[in-house]
């Protein structure tokens, strides 16, 4: 009784506005199409490591980084339904200098890295085609009382 047909796998995959990778992708649920956006965000955090005492010159001070990659789909547009699918992939690297130095560096790195976040998107795009088919699914249910 599944009424359901992919209409397309991938219509558009394109670095977002604020930065963040997007997916887009339009499926037929009980006769009506339905959009939904696959957009990647990074959260990145910083340690500082080693010490360079005021004194003397060439301490050894390392910015240790780390880039948490959360997935986010949204469901039907800018208004719609949104909810995080995946907090599986971490970027990780190391700058020479103090972290307040190497900020520019590290953004630099991350976004080199932009073609694996995109891989990375599309494959959390397939794992979750069943869990949307069904939660679309069960949220189209009339409640049972």
């Amino acid at each position: 009784m599944t009424m359901m047909m992919l209409l397309g796998a991938l219509t558009a995959s394109l670095a977002g506005a604020d930065g963040g990778h997007l997916h887009r992708t339009t499926i037929e649920h009980r006769g009506s199409p339905v959009t939904i956006d696959y957009r990647a965000t990074t959260a990145l955090s910083t340690r500082q490591t080693g010490m360079s005492p005021p004194t003397r010159t060439g301490g050894v001070v390392r910015c240790a980084w780390i880039a948490r990659v959360a997935v986010e789909r949204r469901l039907g547009g800018a208004d719609g339904l949104s909810r995080v699918v995946d907090t599986g992939l971490q970027l990780k690297g190391s700058q020479p200098g103090t972290c307040s130095a190497a900020k520019k560096a590290i953004e630099r790195q991350v976004a080199e890295r932009g073609d694996e976040v995109r891989r990375h998107v599309l494959a959390v795009v397939e794992r979750d085609r069943a869990t949307l088919l069904a939660e679309l699914e069960a949220a189209a249910r009339p409640n049972a009382s």
